[in-house]
């Protein structure tokens, strides 16, 4: 499987990523042994790369995963949080309930505006914090806007954006396909996708 560094971050993720959301409650409800086992199975053919996130639910597949497998892959989540608070609750639920010391990527969940990203700023700087303390590789933001794109483009304490896009640019909330094409090039020419 062909690897890519991720951003500046230096991590390096297999170009496939597995998305855990669809084994888990929200989506197909599979039992744990089955999701695990297909998580495994994607480990072991070179896929690297979980995306998963607090409200998923899938944090006890990935860690029955890790554990038939014996591969630790990277693994990038992420939560609502608003608050210090939250964000504190949600990184500890994380590491515990994966059983990894250090998450590597953490992220601020579905963005939608510049000015949701400030009502976040707290739990964002609690997530820079935990950085510097060697609990988080990398802090970005997940989003459905063009908007959080550009914007988190701009700002150097956001290693990472995880924007939607789709070959139709169906949940695009606030443009084209082309426009999110855009600002997707912008922000990877910022070291930031």
């Amino acid at each position: 499987m062909n690897k890519i560094l991720l951003g500046k971050t230096g991590i390096s993720v297999s170009r496939l990523c597995f998305g855990a959301l669809t084994i888990g409650p929200l989506q197909a409800n599979m039992s744990i042994d089955e999701g695990s086992s297909i998580i495994a199975h994607a480990l072991t053919q070179g896929i690297n790369f979980i995306d998963t996130a607090q409200l998923y639910g899938t944090y006890p597949y990935i860690k029955q995963a890790i554990k038939k497998s014996r591969i630790t892959p990277v693994i990038s989540t992420k939560s609502y949080a608003y608050s210090r608070e939250q964000a504190k609750a949600s990184l500890e639920q994380a590491r515990s309930a994966l059983d990894i010391d250090v998450i590597d990527i953490f992220m601020l969940h579905e963005q939608e505006s510049e000015l949701t990203m400030k009502g976040h700023q707290e739990a964002l700087d609690y997530y820079l914090n935990q950085k510097e303390l060697g609990k988080i590789r990398a802090v970005g933001v997940s989003t459905h806007a063009i908007e959080v794109v550009n914007v988190a483009s701009l700002k150097k304490e956001i290693d990472i954006i995880a924007p939607m896009l789709n070959m139709r640019g169906l949940g695009i909330i606030d443009g084209t396909l082309h426009e999110m094409e855009a600002a997707i090039s912008k922000a990877k020419n910022m070291g930031k996708v």
